[in-house]
């Protein structure tokens, strides 16, 4: 997945409605949880994450730094 596609991913996915950079930046993060299946959860960086939570393949992305320096984050 190219940090573009991620990007486009995030702002779909995002029940929020908040813009996918703000994601790929680590302010706000997405996972997915068996409490609420079907659905992404979305949480600021200071909040507590669900301990069975799931990072989406957009956020997981980032996360792992897979981001080129080229990218939209950089």
């Amino acid at each position: 997945m190219s940090d573009d596609e991620a990007l486009k991913q995030l702002a779909q996915e995002c029940p929020r409605k908040i813009m996918g950079l703000l994601h790929a930046k680590g302010h706000y993060v997405h996972c997915t949880s068996d409490r609420f299946p079907g659905k992404v959860l979305c949480f600021h960086k200071d909040s507590e994450l669900p301990v069975e939570g799931e990072l989406t393949e957009a956020q997981l992305h980032f996360e792992l730094g897979d981001a080129s320096s080229q990218g939209a984050t950089g």
